[in-house]
């Protein structure tokens, strides 16, 4: 039971939202499983797996200056490129937040999460990069939004071979 001072009604409040944080909560939830399968397949360098965690109408922002492409074609090739260019991709100190809404600052069901990845280049150049990213989904729990930010420039000076 809910008990407090406040204005009358907000009893009922308190106990609706409890049941729509639920809800949202278990949303999250089925939505970070996609997630995690996404980043499992991407470190298993699998683009066809990680590709079938996007849908087909998803708009990706790229972190790369100037890049204003924001089709899925366009995110998998990013993505291949990355596969075809690194190994040992792998994610470390990830943490996963619920987005909000910024309307209402409630969870809504997106994702966002800050982590450090961890890859070696064709150069043999060992990387780690600070990532952060904010994800948006459908009812079908497929990425439908992605938002990615990292130092793309200072990652491909780092990737290069010594001369």
């Amino acid at each position: 039971m809910v008990a407090g001072c406040g204005q009358p009604g907000q009893k009922e409040t308190a106990i609706s939202n409890k049941g729509k944080g639920d809800d949202m909560k278990a949303l999250y939830e089925a939505n970070l499983a996609t997630f995690k399968t996404n980043i499992a397949a991407f470190e298993k360098e699998d683009l066809k797996a990680w590709s079938a965690t996007i849908a087909d109408n998803a708009v990706w922002h790229s972190p790369a200056y100037g890049d204003t492409i924001t089709t899925k074609a366009h995110w998998v090739q990013s993505i291949k490129n990355i596969m075809d260019s690194n190994s040992n991709l792998h994610l470390t100190y990830a943490q996963f937040l619920p987005g909000v809404d910024t309307t209402t600052q409630q969870p809504d069901g997106s994702i966002r999460y800050y982590g450090t990845w961890h890859a070696t280049a064709a150069s043999g150049k060992e990387l780690t990069i600070k990532f952060y990213g904010t994800y948006d989904f459908n009812k079908d729990h497929k990425v439908t939004s992605g938002n990615e930010f990292y130092d793309v420039g200072g990652v491909m000076n780092a990737a290069k071979p010594n001369k």
